[in-house]
Formats: C-alpha cells, structure tokens, sequence
C-alpha cells in the first residue's frame, strides 16, 4: 500500500519535531522516527486503527504513537496521512484541512 502524507500531516511532525527539539534534538529525532515507523506498520494492516470518534461518518481512522494520533484516510490503494495531533488536542475539521 502507498503512504502519502497530507501537507498538514507533514506540517504536524515539523512542529512536534520543533517543540520537542526545544528541549532535545535527539528526542525530538526520535519521536519523529517513531511516528514515520508507526504510520508504515499501520499502512500494512490499515484496518487495525479504529474510526476517529469525531467524524465517524468520513471514514477517517486513528492509531495511537506514544502521546499522539495520527489521523489517516483509505483510498484504494492509498494509506493517507491526513494529520498528526497530541491526544490532549481535540480533534478539529481545522486538523483536517
């Protein structure tokens, strides 16, 4: 299956990559490097990750990595990252854009 990441999804792991870094470069580093691993298992068996409770009827689906969701969408053969929010976050249509 083909991964694409959304330009707010990339967008996402630039700002977690940034705070994160305002502390440690290497985590910030590593927490990056978890979420691109976590988002290429999930694209292997995509249907693990469970509906996103807010926009249930859009299809989009969640999968947890560490203190994050990434939020992402099926198109046939298409695993999209749609976006990448800390779980403390609501998740908005403002994500999903």
């Amino acid at each position: 299956m083909t991964i694409t990441w959304s330009a707010q999804a990339l967008r996402d792991l630039h700002a977690i990559r940034d705070f994160i870094a305002r502390d440690s470069e290497h985590y910030a580093q590593l927490q990056l490097e978890r979420l691109i691993s976590s988002a290429e298992r999930a694209a292997d068996m995509p249907t693990r990750g469970h509906p996103v409770h807010e926009f249930r009827e859009s299809g989009l689906r969640e999968i947890h990595e560490g203190s994050y969701l990434i939020i992402y969408n099926l198109n046939d053969d298409e695993f999209q990252v749609v976006t990448i929010v800390h779980m403390k976050q609501r998740v908005t249509r403002r994500h999903l854009s």
